[in-house]
């Protein structure tokens, strides 16, 4: 209880210098008058700043529009380079097969597939740009038209928002077609069937070869253990191992091997020569032996096999079977065998030096053969040396299988038969090959003209999009925060935003996603036509490269030529098949830029500084004066900048379908699969059409229009 001071009679004050009870109330009055005072103010301050969100949101609206036509671009390139991969790789392909007789009707094929998606991928990519311009041109209407239904769907409570979108830049880059028909291509079946004509000659010569060279492996080894040269060198001389070698398979055999055989076994043979027995006409033909296998040795010494991939060059001199051939060989006219004169004066020729019958003679010196029969000289008694014995040495052995030379004379005479048939194949595979690189030199351009053009696009708002947004809704200060404590008749006017979005990288799944899934469900319908389904399984494979490279792009080309029946005597399909690896290995692909974009709020000044027109001109104005402005503006730079950006989108708007189809991709022609390319757009926004850009262009007009005074809001 307040004590009260009689000497004072101040009704509020007590002794102790407290407060009354009714100051207390006061005090409290006013401080809860003060704090929904400032919940008042903080609530229309909220409420107003309510229209830059819808402004954010009408922004990125506009500029989703921008990104989603860079996704349908780079699904238009995707389709016009994996075209041109799928058409090159198809006529790529199709040549190689042509080098292959066996599979000569899947070669026309997939030549005339290649021919088709190229003529496809030119018509293609013809309508595409065409396509992409239509939507270009329309990119700043359906952007407007998306920032307006964004500004509608937030229409609840009283809040009533009109929102009016502009790209900057307003007008793209108009896209270019530069893909044509080459006309060396004209000529590919032409050149495809003198290709496939030579590669069945190649492949006749090269089984041929091959047939000749199985049977001369079968002479030299193959037939092992039964005669051959192997069976005989070895029985004869002893011989084994790196002298004498077995191959069981004639892919790992050549003609050197038995040519070094042969080398080894002569002079083995006339190393071991002796005479069975010491009777004169034994030591006779053990002499004639000598000179037969020295002369062997030097012969076969002087023989060659050159061969490489290409070429193949070789020389088996061939041992003399009977005394005429004997007579063409340097035997004949070897002066080896001595000469003597009896007493009558007749001369004889003997076989060896130690020969009996030169006794009690006089010796001459040394003679040939030939001499022999030139001087018609009588015949020794003893060693019976005749020119005869000289040319039946290798006789026997020669025409009996059981002779080393036997199986010999047949590699020797495989070996020429041969050799005619590698020339005569080397001679058609390069009438093959001319050819083929003669067009894959022009699939090479082709190819390095395929990488080389892309489409690049720079559509409006490709800078960026400013949205201008208003809500015209009034709001009753005393409605926000009901109380009888504050009393004010305030109304919270129309409240006008400006936001600006642009475009960062992101992610490249979406648009990698798109591009990679262009053919799904287009492989049961081209099953069901003539289409080979190769051709489609290869651009299926070069869909999934645009995003890869250069890479994956070769490993495709090598998993569709591994995939073909490419093996043939001639070899020409693996060859054909390592230089279409090779030439596309040259041409090189790098990966296209598969960034994906998504809209981000930026400020308004950076998106409006880098495109000058008059629209940004006039917004860079505004907000410079609006910036500077703390009383009345002689003039409303928003209402010039508004009509400006009006005036622009009602230029640009025009009819448009509800679905466009930029273009249709026929593969081969009416009777293959179509695949349309299509960007649909909501019927409500085809519904808005022109009427919606006008009610927000005038609502924007009458509200900025009375804009007579504008204050920093701090």
């Amino acid at each position: 209880m307040l004590k009260r001071d009689s000497n004072k009679r101040g009704i509020f004050f007590a002794d102790d210098g407290g407060f009354s009870t009714l100051g207390m109330v006061l005090a409290l009055l006013i401080s809860v008058s003060l704090v929904i005072g400032a919940t008042q103010v903080y609530k229309l301050r909220s409420r107003a700043s309510d229209v830059q969100n819808i402004a954010d949101a009408c922004a990125l609206a506009a500029e989703k529009h921008v990104a989603s036509f860079y996704i349908v671009a780079q699904v238009c390139d995707s389709a016009i380079l994996s075209m041109s991969l799928a058409g090159i790789g198809a006529i790529g392909t199709g040549i190689v097969l042509a080098c292959v007789p066996s599979a000569q009707g899947v070669s026309a094929k997939l030549v005339e597939a290649g021919q088709s998606i190229l003529r496809a991928r030119t018509k293609f990519a013809q309508t595409a740009v065409e396509g992409l311009n239509t939507i270009q041109n329309l990119l700043p209407v359906f952007s407007a038209l998306g920032a307006a239904q964004v500004a509608q769907a937030n229409n609840r409570g009283q809040a009533h928002y009109m929102a009016l979108a502009v790209l900057s830049p307003f007008e793209g880059k108009e896209l270019e077609s530069k893909l044509a028909d080459d006309e060396a291509l004209a000529n590919i079946e032409e050149d495809r069937e003198q290709i496939a004509h030579a590669a069945e000659r190649a492949e006749e010569a090269a089984s041929q070869a091959n047939e000749h060279k199985r049977r001369a492996w079968e002479a030299d080894c193959g037939n092992s253990p039964e005669y051959c040269m192997h069976e005989r060198t070895e029985a004869l001389t002893g011989l084994t191992g790196q002298d004498n070698p077995y191959y069981s398979s004639v892919d790992a055999w050549s003609f050197s091997v038995a040519l070094h055989r042969a080398q080894a076994y002569y002079p083995a043979r006339l190393n071991q020569e002796y005479p069975a027995s010491d009777a004169p006409l034994e030591q006779a033909r053990s002499a004639i032996r000598r000179h037969y296998y020295a002369y062997a040795s030097n012969l076969i010494a002087q023989a060659y096999v050159y061969e490489s991939d290409e070429n193949f060059e070789a020389y088996f001199p061939l041992m003399p079977r009977n005394t005429d051939e004997m007579r063409e060989t340097s035997l004949y006219y070897e002066d080896v065998y001595p000469i003597t004169e009896d007493e009558e004066g007749f001369w004889h020729m003997h076989a060896w030096d130690a020969c009996p019958g030169m006794e009690d003679e006089s010796f001459l010196g040394y003679g040939s053969v030939a001499q022999w029969e030139a001087e018609e000289m009588d015949v020794c008694e003893v060693c019976e040396f005749s020119a005869s014995r000289v040319g039946s040495v290798a006789s026997a052995s020669t025409n009996i299988s059981n002779g080393f030379e036997y199986h010999y004379q047949i590699v020797a005479h495989e070996a020429q038969l041969y050799q005619q048939e590698r020339a005569r194949l080397a001679q058609e595979s390069r009438a093959a090959k001319d050819p083929v690189e003669g067009v894959f030199e022009t699939l090479s351009r082709l190819l390095k003209e395929a990488f080389d053009y892309r489409i690049e696009v720079y559509p409006p708002g490709n800078i960026g999009a400013i949205a201008l947004v208003i809500d015209t809704s009034l709001i009753n200060s005393a409605s926000v925060v009901p109380n009888s404590l504050v009393s004010s008749s305030a109304t919270l006017g129309p409240r006008f935003a400006v936001s600006a979005a642009s475009l960062a990288d992101d992610d490249a799944n979406e648009a990698d996603t798109v591009i990679t899934h262009l053919l799904d469900g287009v492989f049961q319908g081209a099953l069901a036509s003539s289409i080979p389904g190769a051709a489609l399984d290869i651009w299926s494979r070069f869909l999934c490269v645009y995003s890869s490279g250069h890479t994956s792009f070769l490993s495709h080309i090598e998993t569709t030529l591994n995939s073909l029946p490419l093996l043939g005597a001639a070899g020409l399909g693996t060859w054909a098949a390592e230089r279409l690896k090779s030439f596309v290995d040259d041409v090189g692909l790098a990966p296209p830029d598969l960034v994906s974009h998504k809209p981000v709020l930026v400020n308004s000044y950076h998106v409006a500084r880098v495109d000058q027109n008059s629209f940004t001109s006039g917004l860079l104005s505004a907000k410079q004066a609006i910036g500077n402005a703390y009383g009345g503006l002689s003039q409303d730079p928003l209402s010039a900048c508004v009509g400006i950006a009006g005036g622009m989108l009602l230029t640009a708007y025009d009819d448009w379908d509800a679905t466009f189809v930029i273009a249709r991709i026929e593969l081969f022609g009416s009777s293959g699969p179509s695949i349309p390319l299509e960007v649909t757009l909501p019927t409500s926004m085809k519904g808005a059409g022109r009427s919606v850009i006008e009610n927000v262009l005038s609502s924007l007009l009458a509200q900025t229009g009375q804009m007579v005074e504008v204050r920093r809001w701090e």
